[in-house]
């Protein structure tokens, strides 16, 4: 699923370019990412052979949730004709959030879904087998506890780098992009945030400059 997925195609498609790649749950402008888009990069032909290999050469069928922000809904268009073109046909199926957090979320009952993680550090969601993913890899916890047991940054460094090429090589979600802040506001106006730490503007920090 990964591999018939063009990034760069569904960043302009969906979010008008105004989105960062990405391959693991990490996000870019922390000291500890690693580019992984690489090891799934965009190869449909390949998305194909693994399709065969997984015994689906005669194709497969998916359901995909979707929830009511505009970027989920975008995308999922985007990516079901994809997933067309290699031999997966998705059905869309829209959520309103209160469906979407009770048979997605909660019952774990869905093929797949597109939703927006933004929680500081929040990679170590993937050490939890009860998460809505349910992923469960003893050595993917390995190496989160070891980042927290490290008393040195570079320590820390190497497993979280170690935590995000385990998350990229087992492909244990179809990571697409990190949305991009966006921001605008009247000629004059100083201390608004670059980035959004929050969901909220400090508007204590910002002030009127002729």
């Amino acid at each position: 699923i990964s591999l018939a997925i063009d990034r760069a195609a569904l960043i302009e498609g969906a979010m008008f370019g105004r989105a960062t790649p990405i391959g693991s749950h990490f996000a870019p402008h922390h000291p500890d990412y690693i580019d992984q888009t690489g090891v799934s990069p965009f190869d449909p032909e390949r998305a194909k052979a693994l399709l065969a290999e997984a015994g689906h050469a005669g194709g497969l069928a998916l359901s995909l949730k979707l929830p009511p922000v505009n970027y989920a809904r975008r995308s999922g268009e985007i990516i079901a004709a994809a997933l067309q073109q290699v031999g997966i046909s998705v059905t869309i199926e829209p959520l309103e959030w209160a469906q979407w957090l009770d048979v997605v979320y909660t019952q774990k009952n869905y093929d797949l879904s597109i939703v927006s993680h933004v929680e500081p550090l929040d990679i170590i969601i993937y050490a939890n087998p009860d998460y809505y993913f349910q992923y469960d890899s003893a050595e993917f916890r390995g190496l989160l506890d070891a980042a927290n047991a490290a008393t040195d940054s570079a320590a820390r460094h190497a497993a979280l780098q170690a935590a995000q090429r385990k998350l990229a090589d087992d492909a244990v979600n179809g990571f697409l992009f990190q949305l991009h802040r966006v921001g605008v506001c009247r000629t004059g106006v100083k201390g608004m945030w670059r980035n959004a730490p929050i969901f909220a503007n400090d508007l204590a920090a910002m002030y009127w400059e002729e």
